[in-house]
């Protein structure tokens, strides 16, 4: 039966490298941790009818928290149980968290369940997300700066302090600027183009609630985006809510103590920083 998942499609190295992450989660956390995990994720997103913790633990109140709000998750209540597995856990938690709700959504806007996904061999470097991270940002199908739209409203979402504080050279060379961005956070009532407008309404589906992408959205999504490029939105807002893992450990200052910075993707598909971007 062939593959329905329309990622190995159009982005068939992503889609590789997110089959190897899942792996990795499956090898590397004990079985228990990762189905709690699993489970406090898909019931807080609403997929699963609500239980109560039969005890509490630690786990499924991290995971819990990192679906609602990473900014206030607690890590020190997770090393009784986790040790020294603190930074593959958490890498886990955006796997298993953003993996089911990229799932969802692309569900929703092909008409197909995606979220059943093959036995797949791990990384060769377990849970390092980088792979992924480069292979999606090399995809080239959506505009400048729809991506770079897309990208500033996970990182006001998430407040990622260094996320918020870069700004793509390419999207400035189509046209971004601080004027068009300041929009970003009520788009919904904002004289942006119509086509940023349903990308910025499937972002927020995705880091907020799946379930609300509704069908007229859907049916604006597929009269203005190509299948290729719709898969390559909800694989950015992937790539781009890594920062969530930063987030946690608060390792996400910005890397200027005041302004803005440049950024480009380079040819291998790594965030290449360039010079101040002094604002106002």
């Amino acid at each position: 039966m062939p593959n329905s998942d329309p990622r190995a499609i159009h982005a068939p190295q992503a889609y590789d490298l997110l089959c190897a992450l899942d792996a990795d989660v499956e090898a590397m956390l004990p079985a228990g941790v990762a189905r709690l995990a699993r489970q406090r994720v898909a019931m807080t997103l609403g997929m699963q009818p609500w239980q109560p913790p039969s005890a509490p633990d630690p786990v499924g109140d991290f995971a819990e928290q990192f679906v609602v709000d990473v900014t206030g998750v607690d890590l020190t209540s997770l090393v009784p149980r986790i040790g020294d597995d603190l930074v593959p856990f958490v890498k886990s938690m955006w796997v298993i968290d953003l993996g089911l709700r990229s799932d969802l959504v692309l569900s929703r806007l092909f008409g197909a369940d995606v979220r059943s996904r093959p036995p797949h061999a791990g990384s060769a470097e377990p849970l390092s997300f980088d792979p992924f991270l480069r292979a999606v940002a090399l995809l080239t199908g959506l505009d400048p700066l729809t991506t770079e739209l897309v990208r500033l409203r996970v990182a006001r979402h998430h407040n990622c302090r260094l996320c918020k504080s870069l700004r793509t050279r390419a999207a400035m060379q189509a046209g971004g600027d601080e004027a068009v961005y300041d929009k970003i956070d009520s788009f919904a009532d904002s004289d942006l183009a119509e086509r940023h407008k349903v990308a910025l309404r499937i972002t927020e589906a995705i880091i907020i609630r799946p379930d609300d992408l509704g069908a007229a959205t859907v049916e604006r999504a597929r009269e203005m985006f190509t299948d290729a490029q719709l898969v390559e939105l909800v694989l950015d807002v992937m790539r781009n809510s890594a920062n969530k893992v930063a987030v946690a450990f608060g390792a996400d200052a910005p890397n200027v103590e005041a302004g803005l910075q440049v950024y480009d993707i380079g040819p291998d598909g790594d965030m290449v920083m360039g010079e101040p971007l002094p604002v106002g």
